[in-house]
């Protein structure tokens, strides 16, 4: 199939941008990388009247390290993210997780904030951005704001978005001394959405775990953040009984929508699994091992 007939507009900043689509509302959608969007035109689930193309507009495309935060503009490609030192050196979760994302052709064009913007459950930017409790910098022709990633991400491929923002930066929170990253993944191949993730963030102190954040994907209409496992790993060595119950808080916390990429009962399973295991490996990044 081919899209539904459509006008393209290349606005060349990003006031131009944002008037465009102030001016066609829902009539509008704009476009980055467009390795999610396109399919979704081909298949007409998604039939915009305009396409407003944003790559002609150079304030979106950024990386910058800084004040514990690494910023990402929001056409900046996966690709050129996963290539920057600095950015996989402040924050290693990047530097586990991209290699998941997609394939290497779909990163170059694929950009940070469309993964962001699509919001799909099952990819693997919005669970990093999730677990690490990070921020999306929205940007409307009322301004800009500041949006939690807790508070962005709504369903299954929709966000907190209105028709007439974009996001404009996201924002991941760097580790520091003490802090080890985990990632763990399932997929029928790599490069496909996940049958289940699970991001892990640990920060430990004198060998114990101080602080933790796990997020899982594909689980739930949302990355989810699993409270209880996180509660069960902080004060601990990651001992096996340890790890044990995180793993269990994790099957216990997430609720699978039937027939996503496989059945409700395995995904639970696969995310006490894959839990353990990057709670297992953030730990020994973090003490050296």
């Amino acid at each position: 199939m081919k899209p539904s007939p459509l006008r393209l507009e290349r606005p060349r900043s990003l006031e131009e941008a944002l008037a465009l689509l102030a001016e066609h509302g829902e009539d509008a959608k704009p476009i980055a990388g467009g390795q999610s969007l396109v399919p979704m035109l081909n298949f007409r689930l998604a039939a915009p009247a305009v396409l407003v193309d944003l790559n002609q507009v150079p304030a979106l495309a950024l990386i910058e390290c800084a004040d514990g935060v690494v910023r990402v503009g929001a056409m900046t490609p996966q690709r050129d993210l996963e290539r920057h030192a600095g950015a996989l050196a402040a924050c290693p979760l990047l530097r586990l997780a991209l290699p998941y994302v997609g394939h290497v052709a779909t990163r170059n064009r694929g950009t940070v904030g469309g993964s962001i913007a699509h919001a799909d459950a099952a990819a693997e930017l919005p669970l990093l951005l999730q677990t690490l409790g990070g921020a999306v910098e929205v940007t409307g022709t009322g301004g800009s704001r500041l949006v939690p990633a807790e508070e962005f991400f709504v369903s299954h491929l929709t966000s907190c978005l209105a028709p007439d923002e974009i996001v404009a930066e996201v924002r991941f929170p760097a580790g520091g001394p003490g802090w080890g990253a985990g990632f763990a993944e399932v997929a029928p191949r790599h490069g496909d959405y996940a049958v289940c993730a699970l991001a892990c963030a640990l920060r430990v102190e004198d060998g114990v775990v101080a602080e933790a954040r796990l997020g899982a994907a594909a689980v739930s209409d949302r990355p989810v953040r699993l409270a209880a496992a996180e509660r069960a790993l902080v004060g601990s060595r990651c001992e096996p009984e340890a790890l044990a119950a995180a793993t269990e808080e994790a099957r216990r916390a997430v609720d699978p929508s039937d027939g996503m990429h496989a059945s409700a009962g395995y995904r639970r399973h696969l995310s006490g699994v894959l839990a353990g295991r990057s709670a297992r490996r953030a730990y020994d990044m973090a003490v050296g091992g």
